[in-house]
């Protein structure tokens, strides 16, 4: 019996570490899903020089003396440790050159969307976002990056959740200065009763 017993037990982490290391990128936490920029779910365009790559910042790599804990979980845990930790980021200007989508799963139901603003390569006070959702609409806001530090962002102007969340868009089209950074971090969608959820993620904020 005791041998069966362990049997099963073998079993069910198999089955929890092959849950894990299946989701490449999109990593889950019960009714919430994160998006990170070192995956499959992460696509950038435009010419390679004017992106660089950052390997100690976003939240996927909390740096030493933090403790961002979710239901359980840290950054600097599983399934984190299958996952490329890094950030992105790229210049601003008058015309779009450089951007990126996020593929967030074009799952059915109402979710609330965040972006995680970095605390450095992140100085843009008009960065261009877009949310498609329901087949097709288009949400487009701006966010004041140079304005948070370390914390996940959801749209201000936004009371209600999206149906059907399909991607996430940037773009370093802000008509400002080539002087101003654009950080692409992790996107997040959480599917509970509140954006304050204790269930979503991580600390948030409206901008």
């Amino acid at each position: 019996m005791k041998n069966i017993f362990s049997k099963i037990l073998i079993a069910l982490a198999v089955i929890a570490v092959m849950g894990f290391t299946s989701v490449s990128s999109a990593l889950a936490f019960g009714d919430a899903s994160i998006y990170c920029t070192g995956g499959g779910y992460f696509d950038k365009f435009g010419p390679s020089q004017y992106w660089s790559e950052f390997t100690s910042m976003g939240w996927c790599n909390a740096p030493a003396g933090n403790n961002w804990c979710e239901n359980g979980q840290c950054a600097q845990n599983s399934p984190y440790n299958t996952v490329t930790r890094s950030m992105w980021r790229t210049y601003s200007g008058s015309q779009q050159s450089n951007y990126a989508r996020w593929n967030m799963g074009n799952d059915g139901g109402y979710w609330y969307w965040f972006a995680f603003i970095p605390s450095n390569y992140a100085t843009t006070s008009r960065a261009p976002y877009t949310i498609t959702y329901a087949g097709g609409s288009q949400y487009n806001f701006t966010v004041n990056q140079n304005a948070y530090s370390n914390i996940w962002v959801t749209p201000g102007s936004r009371t209600e959740n999206f149906t059907q969340i399909m991607n996430t868009w940037l773009s370093d089209a802000t008509s400002e200065s080539p002087s101003q950074q654009i950080g692409f971090d992790e996107v997040q969608k959480c599917s509970e009763a509140s954006q304050y959820s204790a269930y979503c993620p991580g600390n948030h904020t409206r901008r």
